[in-house]
């Protein structure tokens, strides 16, 4: 049912617009409320308290236009401006969304001339663009648009299949000059066809931004949360043979502390399509979260969409839509310039020793907010200013550096160097530098002296166009000694208002959301202005990259710096079945909640049998239950958790060699059960004999019993130890004979 009602009365001004109440007070945003959801259907209510309606100039004429805050305008250049509203749901797999339209409460507007939507803003200087009107609409004596609300853009998110409704409460009629305004509308949306499922197994990441942007993300949640038991990677690195052993170390590294990797490697160049297949070969949707490219663009280009180029392509897996299931960066360079990326993110971030370095104030809560000075105190810098005054899990502090309040490039040049925890810069820029008063280039970057590498957001137009022979920005920043961590960067023109929704996205994500991982923050935010901003979001999304690792979390440390994991394991273990015990401390306490890994090989580098992850108890341990095969060489582990450095490790395992068909007999000592209670079988080998001792240890290096001190002979044997004479801790067992020695840890938990 429609139900017309005369134009209320304006009585609130904002700059050149007048408040149009609905029923609300002015500026008071939307709401959009779910009724009823299952998986056949969904019910939901819009109501509109009021809008902003006010005059422009364009093309030479005096136009009305509308602001519905916190809305912004999805139509296509040429048509009548109308805000729209853009809301993700989900539907199960297999069905087609209906969209029913009920009862709408609106309003007309007589004598209104509104304005043609003119080509976006860029963060770049130019010429004006010309006036664009279409005719044809123009000219048509009905409602544009046509409908209230539709399903617009359907596709796949991870193992949930979604689209969006595009809901318009705006329709205008150009020959009659009416505008009808709703102030409330009852949308009906039914799930038709034959259900395959109602969703698949998703990632934690993809689940949680799922349910923040997911109007009706209940429905599916329970089939999403399902634990899958496919092998796949969490990570996958792509990259070519002349770069593996430049960034085999991070490789390792996020094996040990708990992100399962695979590596692809070229002999040569490939294209973007075997770049894709290699990810699709190692991708499952309820499973992997990141891809590293790790390689130039000749070697490993990004995908080329016309105008621009960029790797978020690669992380759009599943169906032909941009909401993508995986967050991708890149390292770009030669083999030299990767490794020195590497050691950034490892030694300059995630390990970087707070306390040894003692530089004042390295808080990763803080930030850098650089604005341009265009058009202050709006655009760039109001853009920062609502960075600053968002609210925040955490207690953010920003330095606003803002070129018309005294901001200088030797204060970026200070805060790099004193240890801010996040550098943003919000305005124009081009390949090789930021185009504000201030200045800032390569030159710039070699002149810091910074050994703690935050990340920076460039959110500005080509700093990131890595794809010539020039050196951009972003790589400037990451190819340096010094510099960031990782930049984002963009490969075009960027679009204005599209970048101030994704900078502010950005930030909630990381600091609000808890979205730690870079990568995925940036997913999140780059699927938020898709479905706000329609072809712009798009675009916006499309062309930018993160020169870093995706997976790289950052610190949100308001009050004290991250302190540094430690881990106590066996240095070296036998092959076969065992329990390996795992103890994650922090200054000498143990840390609950740790994620920590074991694992004996690489996917793509080395045979891998068995990868498992444990999480830590309340005395910080974590045991293995494992097979070793007799191949292995090394074990990788590691432990991280949320705002400590994470640490990673490798424990050997004794060789085992064959000759005449018998094994050869190893120095090694093995345990029975770890930890244990009351007495425990010790198998211990020399390959030599002779006079050999077993004893333990505790943490403070006493003696605390004694074994073996005997003559023995080559070959395997065993003994039990008995535990009454010892409290419950960690231990260590020490095995020496002729040959050398070799230890083990253990617990005793009575």
């Amino acid at each position: 049912m429609l139900v017309a009602v005369l134009a209320a009365a304006s009585f609130a001004v904002h700059g050149d617009f007048d408040w149009q109440s609905l029923g609300g007070q002015p500026g008071e945003e939307l709401s959009i409320t779910l009724i009823e959801s299952d998986a056949s259907h969904m019910v939901l209510d819009i109501t509109v308290p009021g809008f902003w309606l006010g005059r422009t100039v364009a093309g030479g004429t005096a136009w009305d236009s509308i602001e519905l805050p916190g809305v912004h305008t999805q139509t296509e250049i040429g048509l009548p401006e109308v805000p729209n509203i853009g809301q993700m749901f989900a539907l199960p797999f297999g069905s087609d969304a209906v969209v029913t339209i009920g009862n709408v409460e609106y309003t007309t507007y007589t004598g209104i001339n509104l304005v043609p939507v003119q080509t976006p803003e860029i963060d770049m200087p130019h010429n004006p663009y010309p006036f664009t009107q279409n005719e044809a609409v123009y000219g048509t004596n009905s409602f544009f648009p046509s409908n209230w609300a539709a399903a617009v853009s359907p596709g796949t998110w991870g193992g949930i299949s979604i689209d969006k409704l595009l809901a318009n409460p705006f329709r205008y009629n150009p020959v009659t000059e009416e505008l009808q305004v709703a102030r409330s509308m009852r949308v009906s949306i039914d799930f038709a066809g034959t259900v395959d499922a109602v969703a698949y197994p998703s990632t934690e990441t993809i689940r949680n931004s799922a349910s923040r942007m997911l109007i009706n993300y209940d429905m599916v949640d329970a089939a999403a949360s399902v634990t899958t038991d496919a092998e796949a990677a969490e990570y996958i690195f792509v990259t070519t043979d002349a770069n593996l052993s430049a960034i085999l170390p991070l490789v390792e590294f996020y094996q040990g502390i708990g992100y399962e990797t695979s590596v692809e490697s070229f002999s040569g160049s490939a294209g973007v399509n075997e770049i894709q297949a290699a990810i699709f070969d190692h991708y499952d949707t309820g499973i992997t979260r990141f891809a590293l490219i790790a390689g130039d663009f000749d070697a490993l280009p990004s995908y080329n969409y016309g105008n621009f180029v960029g790797d978020y392509w690669y992380g759009c897996v599943t169906g032909s839509d941009l909401f993508p299931e995986l967050a991708v960066g890149r390292l770009t360079g030669n083999a030299s310039q990767i490794e020195t990326q590497v050691a950034k993110i490892i030694d300059g971030y995630y390990r970087y020793d707070f306390a040894e370095a003692n530089t004042p104030g390295i808080i990763p809560s803080t930030g850098v907010l650089a604005a341009h000075q265009e058009d202050y105190p709006d655009k760039y810098t109001a853009c920062c200013n609502e960075i600053a005054a968002a609210s925040y899990a955490v207690n953010m502090s920003f330095l606003k550096i803002y070129p018309p309040e005294g901001g200088t490039s030797a204060m970026v040049e200070e805060s790099f160097n004193n240890g801010v925890g996040s550098v943003g810069y919000r305005g124009h820029a081009f390949v090789l530098y930021w185009s504000w008063n201030p200045g800032w280039s390569k030159t710039n970057i070699q002149a810091l002296t910074n050994t703690f590498m935050p990340p920076v957001w460039s959110i500005a137009c080509y700093s990131g166009q890595y794809q010539t022979s020039a050196e951009s920005l972003a790589e400037s920043f990451v190819w340096d000694d010094n510099g960031a961590s990782g930049n984002l960067g963009a490969t075009y023109l960027s679009f204005t208002e599209t970048n101030h929704s994704y900078m502010k996205q950005i930030y909630l994500n990381l600091y609000g959301y808890g979205n730690y991982n870079v990568g995925e923050a940036l997913n999140e935010s780059a699927a938020w202005i898709i479905t706000n901003h329609g072809s712009a979001g798009e675009d916006n999304a499309r062309m930018y990259i993160w020169f870093g690792d995706p997976a790289m979390e950052i610190f949100t440390n308001d009050t004290a710096n991250p302190v540094p994991l430690q881990i106590d394991c066996p240095e070296m273990v036998n092959p076969g079945s065992q329990t390996i015990p795992i103890i994650v401390t922090s200054d000498g306490s143990p840390v609950s909640g740790a994620t920590v890994a074991l694992s004996d090989g690489i996917d793509g580098v080395e045979t891998i049998t068995f990868f498992e992850t444990a999480t830590t108890d309340g005395s910080g341990q974590a045991s293995f239950n494992v097979n070793v095969p007799s191949g292995a060489s090394t074990l990788y582990t590691g432990a991280r958790l949320h705002n400590y450095n994470p640490v990673a490790e490798k424990i050997s395992v004794y060789p085992m060699s064959v000759e005449n068909g018998e094994e050869n007999t190893v120095l090694g000592i093995s345990i029975s059960s770890n930890p244990v209670a009351d007495s425990a079988l010790l198998n211990f080998s020399t390959p030599v004999a002779g006079h050999t001792t077993l004893r333990v240890f505790d943490l403070s290096g006493r003696t605390v019993d004694t074994l073996v001190t005997e003559e023995v002979v080559a070959g395997n044997h065993s003994v039990t130890w008995t535990t009454e004479r010892v409290s419950s801790g960690i231990y260590f067992i020490r095995l020496a004979t002729p040959s050398g020695f070799s230890s083990t840890q253990v617990i005793v938990f009575h």
